[in-house]
């Protein structure tokens, strides 16, 4: 909705489901947190570095890096997981807190869709192991299903090349 600005009735209904949304996450409510994705939801995570012009060196472009690509059966899986001592990289369990901002509404593919562009940080702490910060910005499309907005597409562009061995959180 970049010609005109979208309805602040929908912009804090969208606002609202983001911060929902983050809170799930923070208080490890994963089962619910799946809830909030269609039945045919993809997730996928790409880093962000800036690369040299091949020709000219004086130039720098931003180039993506994809780190993975999964269906909610997948993502499913993978929190099923953290519910078990399995989960290596999540023992003990990381303490975490998102936040989410500069959350912009853009048109969709049809009245029941709606792209959502935002910035986010992420704060993992993994007690007596390690500490991250994540930044970058996360591109998602909604589906307004039963009255209720989901989340069809989720793409996350982290601002970062460097990344632990494995990433446990969800962004």
């Amino acid at each position: 909705m970049e010609a005109s600005s979208p309805p602040i009735e929908l912009q804090l209904e969208i606002e609202r489901l983001i911060a929902h949304e983050a809170y799930l996450l923070d208080e490890r409510r994963y089962h619910e947190w799946l809830e909030l994705f269609t039945d045919d939801a993809t997730y996928a995570v790409s880093v962000r570095d800036v690369v040299q012009h091949k020709e000219d060196a004086a130039l720098y472009r931003y180039a993506e890096a994809p780190v993975f690509e999964e269906g909610r059966d997948f993502t499913t899986v993978r929190v099923k997981r953290l519910e078990t001592r399995l989960a290596h990289a999540e023992q003990p369990p990381s303490l975490t807190r998102h936040l989410i901002t500069n959350v912009l509404l853009h048109d969709g593919e049809s009245t029941d869709s709606l792209r959502v562009s935002a910035s986010f940080q992420v704060y993992q702490h993994r007690p007596g192991l390690s500490e991250q910060v994540y930044y970058g910005k996360r591109e998602d499309v909604l589906r307004r299903l039963d009255g209720r907005w989901r989340i069809g597409r989720r793409r996350v562009v982290l601002d970062t090349s460097l990344l632990p061995g494995t990433i446990s959180i969800f962004f």
